[in-house]
């Protein structure tokens, strides 16, 4: 009697044992199934996001550079409109003007001399000089003609040309040179190509 019980329990522990490996068997398989099944989700809910991303990106086109219509001189009809005309003339005109050089009667051109104001030092000398403004030359002569009544002294003086002008080198009269009173004095510029005169300067003599 004693040796069938034993052979029940033996049996009926083997059949226990048995269920378990088989339990475990199974949780092990669901576990490792469901493992699977995330890692399979993650990696396309990655590759949605990534793909949804890379859809927002804003492509945007380098803006074009507006093009510059010229200004046509002439309508469509080939006449050419009252304000272009207008415009061409006074353009014309202001480059025909800027081109012209004054000249005098014998077609020398118009020098431009300027006399500056006699000063007197201290010690009793006057002093005179002179530009010529709109010529650069080395052939020039600068003649200082002083007057005073019927009394008459010229006074000639070498050219000093610089880049932008001529000088006419300043006259220096000593003391006693003129007498006393008031005098008037003139510079007459002469070359090969220009001539001028200038406005009559007017000082006293002590």
């Amino acid at each position: 009697m004693a040796s069938k019980t034993q052979k029940r329990n033996h049996t009926y522990h083997k059949g226990h044992i048995a269920l378990i490996v088989v339990g475990g068997i199974l949780l092990v398989a669901i576990i490792c199934f469901s493992v699977l099944a995330g890692i399979k989700y993650f990696g396309e809910d990655s590759e949605t996001t990534t793909s949804d991303e890379t859809s927002k990106v804003d492509v945007t086109e380098p803006e074009k550079e507006s093009e510059t219509i010229p200004e046509k001189d002439s309508d469509e009809d080939g006449t050419i409109s009252p304000e272009n005309d207008a415009k061409k003339k006074t353009e014309e005109l202001e480059k025909q003007q800027s081109q012209e050089v004054e000249k005098n009667s014998n077609g020398l051109k118009k020098a431009n001399v300027v006399l500056n104001d006699p000063y007197q030092t201290e010690d009793g000398k006057t002093i005179i000089s002179s530009t010529i403004t709109n010529v650069v030359e080395t052939d020039g002569n600068c003649n200082y003609i002083f007057t005073n009544n019927s009394t008459s002294l010229t006074k000639k003086t070498r050219v000093l040309p610089n880049a932008k002008n001529t000088v006419c080198e300043a006259v220096v009269l000593d003391k006693g040179s003129l007498s006393a009173g008031e005098w008037k004095v003139r510079l007459e510029y002469k070359s090969k190509a220009s001539e001028g005169v200038s406005e009559t300067q007017t000082f006293t003599i002590k």
